[in-house]
């Protein structure tokens, strides 16, 4: 599936494979929610395809058999469980697999996500498979964070960065997709970074019932009427990077309104959701209710007398 904010990449990518100018390695990023898997699947297909013209055909044997997840020559390495680092074991097998003569077709094709995922020993192995590139062997990277990415790594990458569509763009194509009401969907674009399928997994996951709950527990904290041992164990249920760039929107909401009071406390709780932020990005192995419990104590340290007029902007 191309979605309408692909188009330049995919185009980029068919006169790529039409003048046999495909590189060996392309690096898909962007943030999160944009489809990169479904336009690496596409580009994949569009490489292994028989009859391949405009789009892929559906129809051959390649197609066919990797519709159906079966096809000799393509592989998919992620994360043996959610949350966890691709295995150096699992770049060592794919290693061995590349080197096997091809049953089917002339290409090979891997896709790694996330590729941010993997431990140095992984990246490693990895970057000896991209120093010397088979022929027609096509791996896609695909990374949301591509900054935790090893420059060797990078360097070795043709980049395809999927940049977020338009507000109208998005919102045109989010109301194609279900009866949703708009001012919810601006909300909740702003919340993802524009990104259309973040929004619709909010929906799917029921992220956007609990936003709610998030407004009238960080207003609690503002208060010190919470107890973060108790409401952490409720945060650690949902998905916490959706919650904290909630309250930074909330926050950066409030910090227009101040500018002119010059409210130290704003500040102070702002820094202490961009800390958390930071640490939720940089860990695999967080504990997530000693860091939701952190956080809410720190926010309700910064308490000053100023508390109610700050309270009042939320």
């Amino acid at each position: 599936m191309i979605y309408p904010w692909q188009t330049a990449q995919w185009q980029q990518f068919k006169q790529q494979l039409n003048q046999q100018r495909l590189p060996h390695a392309i690096l898909m990023s962007g943030v999160e929610g944009l489809g990169q898997f479904a336009l690496a699947e596409h580009m994949v297909a569009a490489v292994l395809c028989e009859n391949f013209t405009e789009h892929h055909c559906g129809q051959c044997h390649s197609c066919q058999l990797l519709a159906a997840g079966t096809h000799p020559e393509h592989s998919v390495i992620k994360p043996e469980e959610v949350g966890k680092q691709i295995k150096i074991e699992q770049i060592r097998e794919l290693k061995q697999k590349q080197t096997l003569t091809s049953t089917l077709s002339t290409w090979k094709t891997v896709i790694i996500e996330p590729a941010d995922s993997m431990n140095i020993s992984a990246y490693n192995s990895l970057l000896k498979l991209l120093e010397e590139p088979q022929d027609n062997t096509l791996l896609i990277l695909i990374s949301s964070h591509a900054n935790k990415l090893p420059i060797t790594i990078l360097s070795r990458c043709q980049n395809y960065v999927l940049q977020a569509p338009l507000e109208e763009q998005a919102l045109a194509w989010l109301k194609e997709q279900g009866q949703y009401e708009e001012n919810e969907l601006k909300q909740l674009l702003a919340l993802s970074s524009q990104a259309p399928l973040s929004v619709l997994a909010m929906f799917d996951s029921g992220g956007v019932d609990y936003l709610e709950q998030i407004d009238q527990d960080f207003k609690a904290m503002l208060t010190g009427e919470i107890n973060p041992v108790v409401r952490a164990k409720d945060w650690q249920n949902f998905d916490l990077e959706l919650v904290f760039n909630y309250l930074q929107i909330l926050i950066k909401s409030s910090v227009i309104k101040q500018l002119e009071h010059d409210n130290k406390r704003i500040w102070t709780t702002y820094d202490c959701i961009i800390n958390t932020i930071k640490l939720l990005s940089s860990s695999h192995n967080l504990n997530k209710v000693l860091l939701i419990e952190q956080f809410m104590v720190s926010v309700m340290d910064s308490k000053t007398d100023k508390t109610r007029s700050f309270n009042s902007l939320f």
